[in-house]
């Protein structure tokens, strides 16, 4: 017979509608209305829904701060979330029971554990925890914060602990590990109590007992402790602070107003891989790279973890194991593994280097570094600091820093790279290394740095003024490597447009002149000839030369844009055969262009380049591009003189031309064709390397504002058509995999590349406009659900090319051009989906919530 005895309210009324979190929300309230013993109103309830008369129910709409004290009775609430699929998450909750007095706590000793997700945040956390220790008042209050610390946290893959005899002793040890004098660790599974306690011993720690002991073994990876055996008896949960979340932004937006580009058209300095630049004059920014006096930001010098050590120079091997200890660290034995990797190049020019080699090893570094494992790559010759060292430069050396560089962008590894002075001895070398190693742990990835004379410096990019103006000659000829590519061949009729008269092209293949268009096209506006040649064969290049220059006289300027590139992929799992395929025409073939140039006394070499030799993010998945491109830029430095200028251009994306690079890199850095054909002219004799940062593309021609897609082309890469490879089911893995990483950049800004998609923080409005994007990409029907349940982007594309049924009946109006990542090895046993290849109409833009309900409204409502 009771009748409105039970409040109902919404937080939502208070706080808004916090998504995913809003059901937690709720719970808070609660909790918080148990606590103070007032249920809070919500807000604007001016009059009840009419369809319900709660005076008939047990319920009544709390618009007031109603009292709700301890009584007789055990209080209770009910908090329900409702899902945007139809779940119901009902949870019931009772208050806490009334708090006994305990006995006088006798323990002389006590232990907290501190994880965090890397290394940073187990050290803030500790320093958070420091400050509430000092603020406990008893016995028993200590020894309620370390249950709660051992007990009342997930374990995280990294962790660390310490022990004292009271809050004091503890505080102070947590300070050691904010300072970072306390080692943190790797959490390892495999590892057992004996090889952690081997570890200590080898860290020639002295042998603990008790709660130093199971420090010394948590320091060490050890997760197998019993923590609640570990806890005074009668310990109880108390307030503790809480995880110390990083404060990164990853707000994604597809496009800028006019006024943002505005804004940064005119914005004073400009940021690309660390360094910064006063942009230009009007038209596309161009830089080059300019080395500053930087000091080593100031941080903490110790360097706790394991260190694998990659160094041939026994003098130098001994004193950075020397130096690496006294900072707290500890190096791994062959055969150990390590939470970080120093490798180091000190080979004297003279002695020749193994790209080969190179690439095989660093490769098997990657792959063996531990998921947040950081690298740290140094080496001589491979930077000119000064002008004075152009002639000493290596463009082999600076292609490995690069590659290194970029094979720690593409993984998500944290990454350094350090110019070393090779007149500098093995102890001041040694010293820098551990420096530069210490500030890596502590955050400082992305560097790049050089020593000179004692001095550090860092990169920056300074406004690069456009070369002499060159009018092309009538007489002699041109020489265009790759000529038939989509760069090369609007590069030939720009030339030819500007005065050019005879252009010789050579590409690796064996072409029918009479049967090319673009070559009969070329031909009816000038004197074209098309001579196959492999580049990379010096002598090979020489014979076409000595033929067209019987032909034509003198050869004027070289244009190399020949080139390739490998689909997208892991460069620890792509084989060096795979990769010298890709370096070959750029490192070798430019080589020998510009040999060939300066012999026979040519005006200019243009090396079209790509800014994946400048910027390691624009390389992932392309390691082996980008390694190639960096080799051009340095051989261009090097090579540039008076009688023959030899440039490189580090280009971004041209829209709509050619193949796309890194999606992620090409939704901020492209350019138009035709502005890029302006500034490749405008800059054909400055001489050295110039870089083109480029912008965020625009908008598709009749696309919304705001939704750009960036599909932008990258001018170093050639218009080749990767061979595509059917399914069982007839879909094309190759495009399938293109167009699914397209969706990801469009919608969260970045390639997951090989990341499980659960740990990219997805929720059902992001699947939402992932399905929308996958099928305005793919030409299909996509069950929202296919993404919840594949654990990778490749899977999913996979599973979408499975079942998929065959090719569509209509291509998608902006067919993926890039290069896929390479195929796992096997399709997954089970497809993690279902997808329909009943394309959506074109000008289809599903709202979120239908996307999401359209499986429950087809297939015979089993769904």
């Amino acid at each position: 017979d009771r009748s409105q005895f039970c409040a109902l309210g919404s937080v939502k009324t208070n706080v808004g509608h916090l998504e995913p979190a809003a059901g937690l929300a709720g719970l808070v309230k609660v909790l918080l209305a148990m606590e103070y013993g007032v249920v809070p109103p919500s807000l604007h309830v001016r009059r009840p829904n009419d369809h319900i008369r709660f005076e008939e129910t047990p319920f009544f709409v709390v618009d007031r701060p109603w009292l709700w004290p301890r009584g007789e009775g055990v209080r209770r609430a009910a908090v329900s979330a409702f899902g945007m699929g139809g779940v119901n998450a009902h949870v019931i909750v009772e208050e806490p029971p009334v708090v006994s007095r305990r006995a006088p706590l006798v323990q002389d000793s006590h232990l907290v554990r501190v994880t965090g997700a890397d290394e940073v945040a187990v050290r803030a956390l500790a320093a958070a925890y420091a400050d509430r220790f000092d603020t406990v008042r008893d016995p028993w209050e200590t020894a309620d914060l370390c249950h709660t610390a051992n007990v009342g946290r997930s374990p995280l893959e990294f962790q660390t602990a310490v022990h004292g005899r009271d809050a004091a002793e503890l505080a102070a040890a947590l300070r050691d590990v904010a300072a970072g004098r306390v080692r943190v660790a790797r959490a390892d599974l495999d590892l057992s109590a004996e090889q952690g306690a081997a570890e200590d011993h080898a860290a020639e720690q002295e042998a603990a007992e008790g709660h130093a002991a199971v420090a010394d073994l948590v320091r060490a990876g050890y997760v197998h402790v019993d923590w609640p055996a570990l806890s005074a008896p009668g310990a109880r949960t108390t307030d503790l602070p809480t995880y110390p979340f990083a404060p990164e932004r990853h707000w994604h937006t597809h496009g800028r107003s006019a006024s943002t580009a505005a804004a940064s058209a005119t914005a004073p300095a400009r940021t690309i891989s660390g360094a910064t630049a006063t942009p230009a004059q009007e038209g596309p920014e161009a830089f080059r790279v300019e080395w500053r006096e930087r000091e080593l930001p100031a941080g903490p010098s110790a360097a706790p973890g394991t260190v694998r050590l990659v160094v041939a120079d026994p003098a130098l091997r001994e004193a950075l194991t020397a130096e690496l200890r006294a900072r707290g660290a500890s190096v791994a034995e062959p055969g150990r593994s390590a939470d970080a990797v120093i490798a180091v190049d000190t080979s004297s020019p003279g002695e020749p280097l193994d790209l080969g080699a190179f690439w095989t090893e660093l490769g098997g570094l990657v792959r063996e570094l531990p998921p947040h494992g950081g690298l740290l790559w140094a080496g001589c010759h491979g930077a000119a600091v000064h002008p004075g060292e152009r002639a000493a430069l290596r463009p082999e050396a600076a292609a490995m820093a690069m590659a290194a560089a970029a094979a720690c962008a593409e993984s998500r590894r944290p990454g350094a790279v350090v110019h070393l002075d090779p007149d500098e001895p093995a102890e001041v070398l040694a010293r820098r290394l551990a420096a530069e190693y210490a500030a890596l742990r502590h955050g400082a990835e992305g560097v790049v740095a050089a020593y000179r004379r004692g001095v550090r410096y860092a990169q920056d990019l300074a406004a690069a003024a456009a070369g002499p103006r060159y009018e092309p000659s009538a007489d002699g000829y041109y020489l265009v490597t790759g000529g038939l590519g989509a760069i090369g061949r609007r590069l030939t009729e720009r030339l030819i447009d500007r005065g050019a008269r005879r252009v010789g092209i050579v590409g690796r293949s064996v072409i029918d002149a009479g049967r090319s268009a673009p070559l009969r096209e070329l031909a009816r506006r000038a004197d074209v000839a098309y001579l196959p040649c492999d580049v990379s064969d010096a002598s090979a290049l020489a014979a076409v030369a000595e033929e067209l220059g019987t032909r034509w006289g003198r050869l004027r300027g070289v244009v190399h844009c020949s080139g390739a590139a490998n689909p997208f992929g892991a460069m620890h799992r792509r084989p060096w055969g795979d990769a010298a395929r890709v370096i070959a025409p750029k490192a070798a073939g430019s080589l020998n262009v510009v040999r060939l140039a300066k012999d026979r006394g040519a005006d200019f070499v243009a090396l079209v380049s790509s800014v994946a030799g400048a910027r390691a993010s624009a390389g992932r998945g392309l390691v082996d591009y980008s390694l190639a491109n960096a080799y051009q830029l340095a051989l261009a430095e090097r090579e540039n003189d008076i009688d023959t200028v030899v440039t490189a251009h580090a280009w971004p994306n041209w829209t709509g031309v050619g193949m796309e690079a890194d999606a992620s890199f090409a939704a901020a850095h492209s350019l138009d064709a035709g502005e890029a054909e302006t500034a490749f002219f405008g800059h054909l004799l400055t001489g050295g390397a110039v870089i083109f940062p480029g912008r965020a593309p625009a908008p598709p021609t009749g696309a919304p504002a705001g939704t750009g897609h960036p599909t932008a082309a990258t001018a170093g890469l050639p218009a080749v058509v990767p061979t595509v490879v059917p399914t069982a089911a007839g879909r094309d893995l190759a495009a399938m995999r293109a167009s699914v990483r397209d969706a990801f950049v469009h919608v969260l800004g970045e390639d997951p590349g090989e990341r499980p998609l659960q740990g990219l923080g997805i929720d059902s409005l992001v699947i939402a406009e992932l399905v929308t994007a996958l099928e305005q990409r793919a030409s299909l029907t996509v069950d929202p659900s296919s993404l919840m349940r594949a654990r990778t982007a490749d899977d999913l594309a996979a599973g979408l090319a499975t079942t998929a049924g065959g090719p569509p009946s209509q291509a998608p109006s902006r067919a993926p051009s890039r290069a896929p990542s390479q195929a796992p090895s096997q399709a997954p046993s089970q497809a993690p989906f279902q997808a329909s290849s009943q394309a959506p109409a074109a000008d289809d833009r599903a709202a979120a919530l239908s996307v999401l309900l359209r499986p429950l409204l087809q297939g015979g409502g089993e769904r």
